[in-house]
């Protein structure tokens, strides 16, 4: 079933107050079913019609000057549940927390110190839910949309998001199609898809193996088979011969398998020089326990766009074994002080790591908040407006000013190397970005 979190001071709207108080469940009309897959933050089991109401009709409107916005409602579609709720909760906190520091700061200034407020929808990780929690929470109020983590339930939310003419902002989610050939207006999408975190990939992978003394000339690909693995999956085949590396073998592992055994016997008899691994959480810690199991390890273990070595709990889980992986990915910028004190803020109001998938949620949160400002309104056309305008450099990822272009793609987003050192994620290159120097 969908669910969204009802607020203990409100019997009029299913809302969460971006205070840090506590919430009850509430649980809505509808049908759960077998997760589709994960997308665009994926992991394999992480651990890894129109809407009943327009998004922007709260009783508050902007344009008339005897009126005026008392808040501003960001409807948050994540998984709060199931196999992907581990990352998916963290990333609805994150928006939480972006809202939290606006409203410490005043709240929207453009609109008079509105607040800013969070309503969240549980997409379970099942894409036909995904739709189904835009619509409720739409009918609930929300100005504007984000979500969803997976690939396939962002295809859905998006969809809805555009059929009412309401801005939605990409949380994460890489696959290409999200946005590619759909012809949207009102999606929008920070982080870089698919195609571009391949490309990254092996632009920048092969290039630090190979300054660093390396040798790397074949590559074997371990992914979920899903949207998001096949897209990163069909761009490295594009990319990589461009950088003299060949492809000796392609994998998948399908969502909620409970092991990797049989894609690593497969790796293993292929002996490429690396390992690419496009996961969610899970799928990745699978991977590296068949690899011990097996006790093989090639000699440079790496990762595209995988959700797994970029989050600390997943390393930790792993151990030693994770020390060395490069992984290509959106990364946190560890070069402005704005990271840390973000990341600490986060830790202590909601005992989670801030892994890189949830500091993108709050990237894509904060491109909301200033959007809004920008358009001093609440009307999903004008917040559309801003967003199309919108040049945001003040923001925690590792890329430059986040910039849309006709599709709602980011120009300047951007797929970093990183690194696992001493159970440590580190940014490793571009040197802009880098907090350590790779260790080769």
């Amino acid at each position: 079933m969908g669910k969204t979190l009802k607020s203990s001071t409100s019997n009029r709207r299913r809302f969460l107050k971006a205070t840090g108080a506590s919430v009850a469940a509430l649980t809505l009309a509808g049908c759960a079913s077998d997760d589709a897959g994960n997308g665009g933050g994926d992991s394999g089991g992480d651990s890894g019609g129109d809407s009943g109401g327009s998004g922007g009709d709260t009783g508050t409107t902007t344009g008339t000057p005897e009126q005026s916005v008392d808040e501003v409602i960001i409807g948050s579609n994540h998984p709060l549940s199931g196999s992907l709720a581990a990352t998916g909760v963290g990333m609805s906190n994150a928006i939480k927390l972006a809202a939290m520091r606006k409203n410490e700061e005043g709240g929207i200034e453009s609109l008079d110190g509105a607040e800013v407020t969070v309503i969240e929808g549980d997409n379970q990780g099942a894409q036909e839910l995904g739709g189904q929690v835009s619509e409720e929470l739409l009918s609930e109020g929300a100005h504007v949309l984000t979500g969803c983590y997976s690939s396939p339930v962002t295809t859905a939310a998006t969809q809805v998001a555009e059929r009412q003419g309401v801005p939605f902002v990409i949380s994460i989610a890489a696959a290409d199609n999200i946005l590619q050939g759909r012809d949207f207006n009102y999606v929008y999408r920070p982080q870089p898809p698919a195609r571009r975190l391949a490309s990254d990939y092996a632009d920048l992978v092969p290039s630090v193996i190979r300054d660093g003394g390396g040798t790397i000339d074949t590559a074997g690909l371990f992914y979920i088979n899903n949207s998001y693995g096949q897209a990163i999956r069909d761009s490295l085949r594009e990319f990589l011969p461009e950088q003299n590396v060949e492809i000796v073998e392609e994998t998948a592992i399908e969502f909620g398998a409970s092991n990797a055994n049989t894609q690593v016997s497969r790796l293993r008899s292929a002996d490429p020089d690396t390992i690419i691994a496009t996961t969610y959480v899970a799928g990745g810690v699978l991977l590296a326990q068949a690899l011990q199991d097996q006790d093989y390890r090639p000699p440079y273990l790496t990762a595209s766009a995988s959700a797994t070595f970029t989050d600390d709990d997943a390393v930790s889980d792993i151990g030693e074994f994770a020390n060395g992986v490069l992984d290509n990915n959106y990364a946190l910028n560890p070069t402005v002080d704005k990271t840390a004190e973000v990341r600490s803020q986060f830790l202590d109001n909601y005992d989670q790591e801030f892994s890189a998938s949830v500091g993108m949620a709050y990237t894509a949160a904060e491109v909301i908040i200033q959007a809004v400002e920008e358009a001093g309104s609440v009307e999903p056309d004008d917040i559309n407006e801003a967003l199309k305008g919108l040049s945001y450099e003040d923001h925690i990822s590792a890329m430059g000013a986040i910039e849309f272009d006709d599709q709602g793609e980011n120009v300047n987003a951007l797929g970093p190397v990183n690194q696992v050192q001493d159970l440590s994620v580190k940014v490793v290159y571009p040197e802009e970005y880098a907090e350590a120097d790779p260790q080769v």
